[in-house]
């Protein structure tokens, strides 16, 4: 993929690449600025949703009459690792679009009464996740895995600590971390080069950089010797939903390709997974059953995830146990390796077939350092896994002896 990467004299840089095919404009921007940088639980999440509340030139309802007069977007995501801005606009608005963008970003003012509107909302929003069983189990093995560290929590955070958060909150942690120094900026679409200077880079070289340093501190993990079993009891449940995992791997870490592999052949391939065949498919015993792992900045989790009859509790965790030991202790097949890479090549571009999918891809490429080059290499990098590199990493990562289990539902 044929983009430019700038670097701005305050340290911004803007990842550049022109697409004429239809006249739109994608601008995002990756912010590091997290659940990682909070005194307070939720501070992250509210200052970007509340860029949109209110500047020094616009009120709420202003910055609404001009997102729907223009026809423009602006979709937030609030990460355990960044915040992304990305804007969408037609190349006919486009610098109608950006002085709005730039106002929201350059000179929120949070008001307190939108503070307190946004307080009732995520609070309302965070009971209504607590009655989901999914949510429940997530959190509670969350929140066992990290203990206190950030990523043991959602970004959301808690509703009963919503209450000490002040407005001065939101000020001091968009003043700290809201800075053009460590932000990536990407721009997709209709904007020839030389418009990007005017209208995109004239901005943010305005804005005024601040020295800072993110204080990011790993997650402790315990090593157990015994799995931690925590049963949360449901009385209204038919069903039981079940988590089990253990450590995972950061982003950057070298094995990220063949815990990618080894976790497409246990439980993230679908229906032709191992689990989905011994728990769904030859059983019958659950609808849907999955791993998956979650790779930040620094090291998260792997864990696998299933519904089931209360009664199949125990015989389903000790199947998905089964099949962990047996991706340890043996190499998986030469036709689960081929078919493995063939689907994750395979659908690696779906990650990109839109704009706006690439405006948001190329910070998150760059933010982890996976280089320029990342999305041709792609390929490779899965290529390159053998059978002896899954069973490695699998003796690595999967914890038969002390992973946790958390079990929501009405018997265990």
């Amino acid at each position: 993929m044929d983009f430019k990467t700038f670097t701005l004299k305050n340290g911004a840089k803007i990842k550049y690449l022109y697409r004429d095919s239809i006249p739109i404009v994608y601008l995002s921007v990756l912010i590091p600025a997290s659940p990682l940088d909070e005194i307070k639980p939720s501070v992250a999440y509210l200052t970007a949703h509340l860029l949109t509340h209110g500047t020094k030139t616009r009120t709420v309802t202003e910055i609404e009459d001009e997102i729907d007069f223009f026809a423009i977007s602006i979709d937030k995501k609030i990460t355990h690792d960044y915040t992304m801005l990305t804007l969408a606009t037609t190349k006919r608005h486009l610098k109608e679009a950006l002085n709005l963008f730039f106002d929201i970003l350059l000179n929120p003012t949070f008001p307190e009464e939108e503070l307190k509107k946004e307080l009732i909302r995520v609070e309302k929003s965070l009971r209504q996740m607590e009655e989901d069983p999914s949510y429940i189990a997530y959190k509670n093995f969350i929140k066992q895995l990290f203990d206190k560290h950030p990523y043991g929590r959602a970004v959301e955070g808690e509703p009963e600590e919503l209450k000490n958060i002040t407005r001065q909150d939101i000020v001091d942690f968009y003043k700290k971390f809201y800075n053009p120094q460590r932000m990536i900026f990407s721009v997709v679409g209709s904007l020839e080069e030389k418009e990007l200077k005017e209208l995109i880079e004239n901005p943010i070289e305005q804005w005024q950089a601040v020295q800072y340093s993110r204080n990011l501190n790993p997650p402790l993990f315990k090593k157990r010797q015994q799995p931690l079993k925590i049963f949360i009891k449901r009385e209204d449940l038919t069903q039981s939903t079940i988590i089990l995992g253990f450590e995972g791997i950061s982003r950057q870490d070298p094995d990220f390709y063949a815990v990618s592999v080894m976790n497409y052949i246990l439980g993230g391939g679908g229906l032709t997974s191992r689990l989905a065949r011994q728990v769904r498919e030859e059983r019958g015993l659950a609808y849907s059953i999955y791993s998956t792992f979650l790779p930040y900045l620094m090291p998260g989790a792997f864990y696998v995830e299933v519904k089931t009859k209360n009664e199949n509790t125990q015989y389903v965790i000790n199947l998905i146990i089964e099949e962990i030991k047996k991706m340890k202790n043996s190499e998986v097949s030469d036709e689960e390796l081929k078919d493995a890479k063939a689907f994750l090549v395979g659908s690696f571009p779906l990650r990109i077939d839109t704009m706006k999918k690439i405006s948001e891809f190329l910070p998150v490429m760059d933010f982890y350092g996976l280089g320029d080059d990342y999305i041709a290499k792609y390929p490779e990098y899965i290529e390159k896994v053998t059978k002896q590199d899954i069973k490695r990493v699998a003796q690595r990562i999967l914890n038969t002896d002390g992973y946790i289990v958390v079990v929501v539902g009405k018997d265990l």
